[in-house]
C-alpha cells in the first residue's frame, strides 16, 4: 500500500482538529491539510497550503477535499483516503482499503439516512446549510435537465477513497468541483450529477454513516454551526418540490386521518358494546319486575286463600258449638276430662 495517504482538510478555524489515535497502528501518513499556521497535533502531519478563495473558506476546503490530484502537498501519492474531521476512525484505514472494493477508482459510502438526492436538497435548504435561492437554482436547473439523479440514494462523501492515477476519477472529481463552485457548496447535492455526466460507476458502500467496525461519526468539536440562512419554505422553492413537499404532508394528513377512523371506529364498537350490556341490563331488570310482581300477586292470593280458609273455620266451628248434639254430648265430654 505504498504511495497511499490519509488525509483531512482544516481551513477557515471551522472547528477543532480531532485526533486519530489509529494512527500510531498505520503504516500510512495522516496529513492535515489548513491554512491555520497555529495548528498542531499529534497524529497528524499538519501540512500549510494556501487557499484558493480568501473570503470563502468553505469552497477552499471543498477544492482540497475533492481535487486531490490538484493539491501540490499530495502529488507524490498514487491514492488516498479522505476523512472528514468530524470522523474518526476505529481500525487503521489499510484493513479498511484491503476488505473494500473500489475497482472504478474512486469509493464512498451511499447516504444511509436520506431516500434520495432530492430529499437532501430539501433538508439542506430546511437546515440553512447553504444560501437558499442557489440551492433553488441548482435544483430548478437539474429539474429542467431532466437529471434522473435526483431519484438516486444520496452518497455520503465523508468518506472518499481514490486512485489519483485513473483520469475517469480525475475528470469526475474536477466535474464535481465545477458544480460546487456554480451552485451549492454543500457537495453531497451535486456528486450524484457528476458521476451521471462522465459515466463513472463509483463503487458505492453499504455503511451505516454514524457508526461501523472501521469509524465514527460525527465528532464536531468546536464547530460553529451555519448562520443567517433564510428558512427554505419561501417562494423560491420549486414547483416539483412544493408538490413534494405537498404531498409529503398529504401523507401525514392521511396517517392522522386513518388513525382518527380507527379511534372512531373503536369508540363506535365500545358504545354499540355498552348499549348491547344496557339492553341485557334492562331485559333482566324487566324479567326481574315481572318476576316480583308474580311473586306479589301470589303472595296476595294466598292470603286471601288463608282468610277464607280462616273465616270458613270459625264459621264451622261457630256451627258445631251452636248445634244441638253438642249440648247434648256435652256432659260426656266433661266426664272424659275428669277420667283422664
Amino acid at each position: 500500500m505504498r504511495n497511499t495517504c490519509v488525509y483531512t482538510v482544516l481551513v477557515g478555524d471551522y472547528e477543532t482538529l480531532n485526533e486519530q489515535p489509529v494512527a500510531a497502528s498505520s503504516g500510512l501518513p495522516f496529513i492535515c491539510l489548513t491554512d491555520n499556521p497555529r495548528l498542531t497535533s499529534q497524529s497528524w502531519q499538519i501540512v500549510q497550503v494556501p487557499t484558493a478563495f480568501a473570503m470563502d473558506p468553505i469552497r477552499s476546503q471543498r477544492l482540497l477535499k475533492i481535487c486531490p490530484h490538484r493539491v501540490d502537498a499530495l502529488s507524490e501519492f498514487e491514492q488516498s483516503l479522505y476523512i472528514d474531521n468530524s470522523v474518526i476512525l476505529r481500525q487503521p484505514p489499510e484493513a479498511f482499503i484491503e476488505k473494500t472494493a473500489w475497482r472504478s477508482g474512486f469509493g464512498l459510502p451511499l447516504h444511509s439516512f436520506r431516500n434520495s438526492v432530492h430529499d437532501e436538497f430539501i433538508e439542506v435548504a430546511r437546515l440553512g446549510m447553504d444560501d437558499q435561492n442557489r440551492v433553488f437554482e441548482q435544483l430548478n436547473h437539474y429539474l429542467a435537465s431532466g437529471d434522473a439523479a435526483l431519484e438516486e440514494r444520496p452518497l455520503w462523501a465523508a468518506i472518499l477513497l481514490r486512485d489519483h492515477r485513473n483520469q475517469a476519477v480525475l475528470q469526475t472529481m474536477d466535474l464535481w468541483m465545477a458544480h460546487v463552485l456554480r451552485y451549492s457548496r454543500r457537495d453531497q447535492l451535486s456528486i450524484n450529477t457528476a458521476l451521471r455526466q462522465t459515466g463513472l460507476n463509483a463503487d458505492r458502500w453499504e455503511l451505516d454513516n454514524h457508526t461501523s467496525w472501521f469509524h465514527s461519526w460525527p465528532h464536531a468539536t468546536g464547530r460553529t454551526p451555519y448562520a443567517g440562512m433564510r428558512h427554505p419554505l419561501s417562494a423560491a422553492m420549486p414547483m416539483p418540490t412544493q408538490l413534494q413537499q405537498a404531498r409529503t404532508d398529504l401523507q401525514l394528513a392521511r396517517r392522522e386521518l386513518d388513525k382518527e377512523r380507527t379511534d372512531i371506529a373503536a369508540e363506535r364498537q365500545a358504545a354499540h358494546t355498552q348499549n348491547e350490556a344496557l339492553e341485557k341490563a334492562r331485559q333482566d331488570i324487566a324479567h326481574l319486575t315481572e318476576r316480583l310482581a308474580a311473586g306479589e300477586q301470589a303472595c296476595t292470593d294466598l292470603a286471601r286463600r288463608h282468610c277464607d280458609t280462616e273465616a270458613t273455620m270459625v264459621s264451622t266451628l261457630a256451627a258445631v258449638h251452636a248445634s244441638t248434639s253438642w249440648r247434648l254430648t256435652a256432659p260426656l265430654r266433661r266426664l272424659k276430662t275428669w277420667l283422664n
